[in-house]
C-alpha cells in the first residue's frame, strides 16, 4: 500500500464515525443532501451565473454557491427527522441499531465524496507526486471506478470549472 491508500482509507474511516455520531437520518440526510445538490446546482447554476457576469469564474461561483445551499437545505430537513427520532432512540436497541446504520450511510458518504474528489484531481491534477500516487494506489483506482458513475450528473459544471482553470 502506499501512503495515497491509508490517506483515503483514514478519511473514509472518518467520515464513518462522523456518521456513527450523527446516526442513520442525519447520515441519509448527508447522502441525499450531495446528490440532490449536485442535480440542481448543475441545472441552475447557469442562470444564477448571469446574476454575476456569466463568466467562467461566475459560473463556479454559481455552481458552489447553489450546491452549498442546496446540501444545508436539504441537511436542515433531515437534522429536524433526526431530532425528532432521537425520542425513539431512548432505547438501547434503536440507538445501536441507529448508529450502526450511521457508521454504514457515513462509510458509503465518505467512499462517493472520495471517488468524485479523486475524479476531479485525475482531471485537473495538482501535481506529478499525486498522479503518480493515484497510479499506483489500489484504494484510489477503486474509488476512481466508483467516481466516474456520478460524473455524469453533472457535466455541465465539469464544463465550466475546465475552462475556468
Amino acid at each position: 500500500m502506499v501512503s495515497l491508500d491509508y490517506i483515503l482509507l483514514g478519511l473514509i474511516l472518518v467520515i464513518g464515525l462522523l456518521g456513527f455520531k450523527k446516526g442513520f437520518l442525519e447520515s441519509l440526510g448527508s447522502i441525499i443532501g450531495i446528490i440532490v445538490a449536485v442535480i440542481i446546482a448543475s441545472r441552475y447554476f447557469p442562470v444564477v451565473a448571469t446574476w454575476f457576469g456569466d463568466s467562467n469564474f461566475s459560473k463556479v461561483i454559481a455552481f458552489i454557491l447553489i450546491f452549498s445551499v442546496s446540501i444545508k437545505i436539504v441537511s436542515l430537513m433531515f437534522w429536524v427527522f433526526g431530532k425528532i427520532f432521537r425520542i425513539i432512540t431512548i432505547l438501547p436497541f434503536v440507538s445501536s441499531f441507529d448508529k450502526l446504520l450511521g457508521l454504514i450511510l457515513g462509510l458509503v458518504e465518505g467512499i462517493f465524496v472520495l471517488s468524485v474528489i479523486l475524479h476531479f484531481l485525475l482531471k485537473y491534477p495538482l501535481n506529478d507526486w499525486l498522479l503518480w500516487q493515484m497510479s499506483i494506489s489500489s484504494v484510489a483506482s477503486v474509488l476512481l471506478v466508483i467516481g466516474s458513475v456520478f460524473v455524469p450528473l453533472f457535466p455541465e459544471a465539469l464544463k465550466s470549472i475546465k475552462s475556468a482553470l
